[in-house]
């Protein structure tokens, strides 16, 4: 276990994987919903809705479980990716609620 620890705690892939979560919940959602035009229409469509916001936060959901079990489990850069990827985010989220 000591190895795979060693070989992924890297800060750049914790920012990959925090990125990553968010979009993914994006992609799930579309995908659920069965929207006929493309992802970046509907991506689009729920930033003017301002709706975009609120499905960010539910990926930073996942940011912060997926956070809390890499932290819980020894690893010490990878989290600290994650949760630069969800800083990032939360000053998205803040600026498209403020806008």
């Amino acid at each position: 276990m000591g190895i795979l620890i060693q070989k992924f705690d890297k800060m750049w892939i914790g920012a990959i994987i925090g990125a990553s979560i968010p979009l993914i919940v994006l992609i799930v959602i579309y995908v659920q919903e069965h929207i006929a035009g493309s992802f970046f229409s509907f991506l689009g469509d729920m930033f003017s809705l301002r709706l975009l916001s609120a499905f960010l936060r539910i990926g930073l959901i996942g940011n912060l479980a997926i956070f809390l079990l890499t932290f819980n489990t020894g690893f010490t850069n990878l989290p600290r990716g994650i949760l630069l990827s969800t800083i990032i985010y939360g000053l998205c989220i803040v600026y498209m609620y403020i806008w």
